[in-house]
């Protein structure tokens, strides 16, 4: 009798766990969750999100290779540029593509060229 209930109690707490992780679309930014993170960068993009710049900047330094791709993915939706980034380039070569928007960003000229409705 006991062996039966086993299995039922088996797939009772499989059923449970995807309920303990949050929803992809309650994460953000900075959330450990991958899918979370996504959401957030694509969701940003989608939007056409002036304001998401900075958070997907400091995204484009992820260790996912995803992230990566969907935050210049996301940024060149928002900017129309992607100052030479590539998400699969050597870690040199996005460094300096990082500090290039980093420069752009802190400079103003993103700023400014968002609010004009034109391409930095």
């Amino acid at each position: 009798m006991r062996m039966v209930w086993m299995p039922i109690a088996i797939l009772a707490l499989t059923a449970a766990i995807p309920a303990c992780a949050p929803r992809a679309e309650e994460g953000g930014f900075d959330s450990p969750n991958p899918a979370a993170k996504l959401y957030a960068i694509h969701d940003a993009g989608q939007a056409r999100d002036a304001d998401a710049v900075p958070h997907l900047i400091e995204q484009l330094n992820s260790d996912d290779p995803a992230v990566r791709m969907y935050a210049i993915n996301a940024l060149e939706r928002i900017t129309g540029r992607r100052m030479d980034y590539s998400p699969y380039a050597p870690p040199h070569q996005r460094r300096q593509a990082i500090q290039r928007w980093v420069q752009a960003w802190e400079s103003g000229r993103l700023q400014q060229s968002l609010q004009a409705g034109r391409q930095p």
